[in-house]
């Protein structure tokens, strides 16, 4: 039985493709609501652009920085925003219809051939699984979902010279920048017309992002990457969470090397190291939507190889099990978005209700209280203003207060680990001693969550 080959009809083809569209839907509705905090700052941007053509954080002229790394994300919101219709609303929409195009192609593809029992069992197993951390994706607001679409029409058409989905890579995601330097690097160098083509193409998307740059901002570098950006260390536990992604990947990752497509899988595996090691973010470990959009290499996978079928359907399985594993731990991330939402109402929440459009406000956590009043917002732990940004990651105390001075800020919120006294959250140290605000007068102390309070003075 194992050795039999089952070919999917276009009519069991479309039954598999409804039943995890369905499936995908439902966990969009049901985890709807869970947008998290980092979206609001895209949502800001986008509204920004479609009101004032201006895609900032805020309308301040003084030095401005790009805090959100997917432009392509925030211009599509925006398209919409034109016409009245919020971010909060239409992403659920276009995530969806994103979702239904993203299973069409793995479906279709996944089983245009006959098929071991095997691996039919093993496409519906991921199908599954990708259909439920696409749903999760789907809710927290940011382009995770788009940026998996881009990066699949992109390898899809890797052996194309005229791969005009290239020229969107550097606007979902600035990282796949990378992508671009190994489809240009895999050329056939005897054919110079061809390789000057993809230099060309690639050069271009890079064009229109410092066009952009240029027009619009005074710093040039994308301040999540400067943020983020922070190496983590090399422990026993981080090793263990790069090899449970290397089981995840590893049947992709055989199949490529076996066909020796060294420069295609490259990136793959450049990607799993430098999101687990390179990223310290708190949103990009939301459902760790960083690795979501790499799922596009299991389109590549190739059963008919000659390797060892034992030693192959061993890792196919370890995979699965590692799906089975990572869809608890999202659960567990699905509660933790849930707590953290409801600590932005009780504090963001309460505290966008006491600001008057008058007044200039300091925040640590950058989007609920921008998105939702119609005060000035600044980012005081940088991801959205270059000058507080660079003032932190040089420890410059007096350019940080200066600048708070410069602009009128008038109410300071920082983050505490305790209720009746401040005791900072890591990144609100910087901020409290800069600004002196234990000599400030303390007005409000909301609970954010289990763990932490916000304070906000009056400065």
């Amino acid at each position: 039985m194992l050795e039999s080959r089952y070919l999917f009809q276009n009519s069991h083809k479309l039954t598999l493709g409804i039943l995890l569209s369905i499936f995908f839907s439902i966990i969009v509705i049901l985890y709807r609501d869970l947008i998290i905090d980092d979206a609001f700052i895209t949502f800001q941007y986008a509204r920004n652009f479609a009101e004032h053509f201006k895609p900032w954080y805020n309308l301040d002229p003084f030095y401005q920085g790009n805090g959100q790394t997917s432009i392509l994300w925030m211009l599509l919101l925006s398209l919409f925003n034109l016409f009245g219709v919020a971010s909060e609303h239409i992403f659920y929409i276009i995530n969806l219809f994103l979702g239904y195009f993203l299973i069409y192609q793995f479906v279709n593809f996944l089983f245009k051939d006959k098929l071991s029992l095997f691996e039919v069992i093993y496409k519906i197993a991921f199908l599954v699984f990708f259909s439920f951390w696409m749903g999760l994706n789907a809710t927290h607001g940011l382009e995770t979902l788009l940026s998996t679409v881009i990066l699949l029409m992109f390898l899809k058409n890797w052996k194309k010279p005229n791969n005009y989905w290239s020229l969107l890579m550097l606007l979902v995601r600035p990282e796949f920048a990378l992508y671009l330097v190994f489809w240009v690097l895999d050329s056939d160098f005897k054919e110079i017309k061809t390789f000057f083509r993809k230099v060309i193409l690639a050069s271009s998307t890079f064009i229109l992002i410092v066009i952009f740059y240029l027009v619009f901002f005074d710093y040039y570098i994308p301040l999540p990457l400067v943020l983020k950006s922070q190496s983590s260390e090399f422990s026993l536990v981080s090793i263990k969470v790069a090899i449970g992604y290397l089981v995840l990947y590893m049947p992709i990752i055989v199949s490529l090397f076996k066909q020796k497509r060294y420069l295609f899988l490259a990136p793959l595996v450049f990607f799993i190291l430098y999101y687990t090691f390179g990223i310290n973010s708190y949103s990009g470990n939301i459902y760790i939507r960083y690795f979501f959009p790499l799922l596009a290499y299991f389109f590549f996978i190739d059963f008919k190889l000659k390797i060892n079928q034992w030693f192959f359907t061993l890792i196919c399985t370890l995979s699965m099990l590692r799906m089975l594993d990572l869809g608890f731990n999202f659960n567990t991330d699905r509660k933790n978005v849930i707590i953290d939402n409801d600590g932005f109402m009780t504090s963001y929440g309460e505290m966008a209700k006491h600001i008057k459009p008058t007044d200039k406000v300091l925040i640590m956590d950058a989007g609920h209280v921008a998105y939702f009043t119609n005060a000035m917002v600044y980012d005081g732990l940088g991801l959205n203003d270059a000058t507080m940004l660079l003032a932190r990651k040089h420890n410059d105390n007096a350019t940080y207060k200066n600048y708070v001075e410069s602009r009128k800020m008038n109410i300071i919120s920082v983050v505490s680990s305790e209720p009746d006294r401040f005791v900072p959250r890591e990144d609100s140290t910087f901020t409290y001693n800069s600004l002196n605000l234990k000599s400030k007068k303390l007005l409000y102390v909301f609970p954010l969550d289990n763990h932490f309070f916000l304070f906000v003075y009056q400065y």
